[in-house]
Protein backbone atom coordinates (compact mmCIF):
# COMPACT_ATOMS: atom_id res chain seq x y z
CA UNK A 1 0.00 0.00 0.00
CA UNK A 2 2.97 2.45 0.10
CA UNK A 3 3.47 2.91 -3.58
CA UNK A 4 -0.05 3.29 -4.07
CA UNK A 5 -0.29 6.22 -1.36
CA UNK A 6 2.59 7.59 -2.92
CA UNK A 7 1.36 8.18 -6.70
CA UNK A 8 -2.07 9.79 -5.23
CA UNK A 9 0.35 11.59 -3.40
CA UNK A 10 1.64 12.98 -6.49
CA UNK A 11 -1.98 12.92 -7.83
CA UNK A 12 -2.94 15.70 -4.82
CA UNK A 13 0.37 17.54 -4.66
CA UNK A 14 -1.26 20.40 -6.79
CA UNK A 15 -4.14 20.82 -5.02
CA UNK A 16 -2.78 23.92 -2.95
CA UNK A 17 -2.29 25.94 -5.38
CA UNK A 18 -5.33 25.40 -7.12
CA UNK A 19 -7.16 26.28 -3.94
CA UNK A 20 -4.71 29.55 -4.07
CA UNK A 21 -5.72 30.50 -7.65
CA UNK A 22 -9.06 30.15 -7.62
CA UNK A 23 -9.71 32.25 -3.89
CA UNK A 24 -7.21 34.79 -5.50
CA UNK A 25 -9.63 34.70 -8.42
CA UNK A 26 -12.57 35.45 -6.43
CA UNK A 27 -12.39 36.17 -2.69
CA UNK A 28 -15.98 35.53 -2.22
CA UNK A 29 -15.86 32.29 -3.68
CA UNK A 30 -16.80 28.88 -1.77
CA UNK A 31 -14.41 27.10 -2.33
CA UNK A 32 -14.46 23.07 -1.74
CA UNK A 33 -10.96 21.66 -0.63
CA UNK A 34 -12.77 18.12 -2.54
CA UNK A 35 -12.93 19.99 -5.85
CA UNK A 36 -9.39 21.56 -5.60
CA UNK A 37 -8.13 17.60 -5.10
CA UNK A 38 -10.39 16.53 -7.90
CA UNK A 39 -9.10 18.88 -10.29
CA UNK A 40 -5.27 18.45 -8.66
CA UNK A 41 -6.18 14.49 -9.44
CA UNK A 42 -7.36 15.48 -13.57
CA UNK A 43 -4.48 18.03 -13.65
CA UNK A 44 -1.77 15.60 -12.99
CA UNK A 45 -2.95 12.65 -15.02
CA UNK A 46 0.06 11.71 -16.99
CA UNK A 47 2.22 14.38 -15.23
CA UNK A 48 2.98 12.11 -12.30
CA UNK A 49 6.45 11.18 -13.61
CA UNK A 50 7.13 14.57 -14.62
CA UNK A 51 6.56 15.70 -11.32
CA UNK A 52 8.92 13.23 -9.65
CA UNK A 53 11.64 13.95 -12.03
CA UNK A 54 11.67 17.76 -10.79
CA UNK A 55 11.30 16.46 -7.34
CA UNK A 56 14.38 13.99 -7.80
CA UNK A 57 16.78 16.59 -9.21
CA UNK A 58 16.45 18.40 -6.14
CA UNK A 59 18.54 15.43 -4.79
CA UNK A 60 21.93 16.35 -4.87
CA UNK A 61 21.08 19.92 -3.66
CA UNK A 62 19.38 18.18 -0.42
CA UNK A 63 22.20 16.35 0.39
CA UNK A 64 24.30 19.63 0.00
CA UNK A 65 21.59 21.44 2.54
CA UNK A 66 22.15 18.88 4.63
CA UNK A 67 25.80 19.15 5.01
CA UNK A 68 25.31 22.64 6.51
CA UNK A 69 23.42 21.46 9.15
CA UNK A 70 20.55 22.79 7.45
CA UNK A 71 21.48 25.97 6.68
CA UNK A 72 21.13 25.79 3.53
CA UNK A 73 17.43 25.21 3.39
CA UNK A 74 17.52 28.99 3.84
CA UNK A 75 17.96 28.49 0.38
CA UNK A 76 16.87 25.90 -1.19
CA UNK A 77 13.61 26.31 0.34
CA UNK A 78 12.26 29.27 -1.57
CA UNK A 79 13.88 28.02 -5.08
CA UNK A 80 12.22 24.57 -4.55
CA UNK A 81 8.81 26.00 -4.02
CA UNK A 82 9.46 28.86 -7.20
CA UNK A 83 9.74 26.20 -9.06
CA UNK A 84 6.98 23.73 -7.82
CA UNK A 85 4.48 26.61 -9.11
CA UNK A 86 6.33 27.00 -12.10
CA UNK A 87 5.76 23.51 -12.69
CA UNK A 88 1.75 24.07 -11.80
CA UNK A 89 1.71 27.00 -14.22
CA UNK A 90 3.61 24.78 -16.68
CA UNK A 91 0.50 22.44 -16.16
CA UNK A 92 -2.39 25.15 -15.84
CA UNK A 93 -1.06 27.04 -19.44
Amino acid sequence: MIIPGIIKGYSYSQANLIFKDLTDADPEADVSYFDCITKSRKLMDGHKWRFFVLQLSFIGWDILACCTFGIGYIWLAPYKNATYAAFYKDLVD
